[in-house]
């Protein structure tokens, strides 16, 4: 059985919540759940483009390396027993939690450690997709004054400022994506996100995306077809983006204890602390098509919450945008690549915000 010898101050989970196709899933079927008429036009033809998207901050942006992983890792998820308080009670404003818990005990190491980093230690996920709906809403100004393409030449030209702003509109989309799809992965909530210190470690990629593997062609259609299912979601109700992505984590954070009476574990995950290290054991457990019978409809399910908060979000944006008709841009530029963003609701030395630009 493999072993796993880790520093025991190991950063937080950098997995990837979802596996490739699970994100992909999400944000394809969000394009056919937007109700915004323009967007809805766009999108309709770029399932696989916002799929692409949606993925960059795992396979693309997490290579990169350097303050890019250090800033950027940490932003798909929230450990919320680092500060002790149930999801519901987490506050709103992140400085506030900056500042009230740098400092404070580590209240799921529960062993005097104190908390050096709150980005880094407790996640940002609910203010990464905010972050990203603002920088949308930004463009509204710039839409306004710029000119749509009103010729074929015209909508093929990259630079032509109107479709600059269409491009970078649809692009900070898809990267949003990725950070609501986070939330709705149970396991993308909590600080055990391996499960370890319940005793079924490496349940998370195992979850995300052994079992996820066994799903034939027809996932994108079965979270479609569930989303449009939901009727009045209690996720889509509050006013703000950070409060629906606590919403919708309070939800996926309750289904965790479900989802391990469901991994088919045969030996539980061993997990020791010697001379300042961890010497892991994981679990031993049937294959993934044993569990897919029970699990199947609970990931359909938290896909199917993950895609219909982020065509709510999608919707947002595109409205504080002011709505522009993004259709008459229909350039075949595709971002194969997109330079990483760093986050900006927290406090960032100097140094670092001038090497990313």
């Amino acid at each position: 059985m493999l072993k796993l010898v880790l520093p025991l101050l190991l950063a937080s989970s950098t997995a990837f919540a979802w596996g490739g196709r699970g994100h992909d899933a999400i944000c394809r079927a969000a394009v056919f759940l937007v109700k915004e008429e323009g967007l809805k036009e766009y999108l309709r033809n770029k399932p696989q483009m916002m799929g692409h998207l949606c993925n960059i901050p795992d396979f693309y942006w997490k290579s990169l390396g350097g303050d890019a992983a250090k800033h950027g890792n940490a932003a798909h998820f929230i450990d919320i027993e680092v500060i002790g308080l149930k999801v519901a009670d987490i506050p709103s404003d992140y400085k506030k939690i900056v500042t009230d818990y740098t400092g404070k005990e580590n209240k799921f190491k529960n062993d005097g450690t104190t908390i050096k980093d709150i980005p880094t230690e407790f996640g940002s996920a609910w203010w990464r997709a905010d972050q990203f709906v603002t920088r949308i809403a930004a463009l509204n100004k710039d839409f306004a004054a710029a000119k749509p393409p009103t010729n074929f030449k015209e909508e093929q030209d990259e630079n032509l400022p109107y479709n600059k702003l269409a491009y970078q509109m649809v692009v900070d989309m898809g990267l949003m994506g990725h950070f609501v799809g986070d939330i709705s992965q149970p396991f993308h909530t909590t600080a055990d996100y391996d499960g370890w210190a319940a005793g079924h470690g490496g349940i998370h990629s195992y979850f995300e995306d052994s079992v996820v593997g066994e799903f034939d062609g027809d996932l994108d259609w079965l979270v479609l077809k569930e989303a449009r299912a939901l009727k009045n979601p209690s996720f889509l109700k509050p006013a703000t983006v950070v409060d629906r992505m606590k919403a919708l984590s309070i939800i996926s954070n309750t289904e965790i204890p479900k989802i391990l009476k469901m991994d088919p574990v045969t030996k539980p995950s061993v997990l020791k602390k010697e001379h300042g290290m961890e010497i892991k054991t994981r679990a031993e457990r049937k294959p993934a098509s044993v569990a897919f019978k029970k699990m199947k409809p609970v990931i359909v399910t938290d896909m199917a919450r993950g895609a219909l908060l982020l065509a709510n979000l999608w919707d947002e944006a595109y409205s504080k945008a002011g709505r522009p008709k993004i259709g008459a841009y229909k350039s075949y530029k595709y971002p194969f690549t997109v330079e990483f963003v760093m986050p900006d609701y927290y406090s960032i030395p100097n140094e670092v915000k001038t090497k990313e630009k």
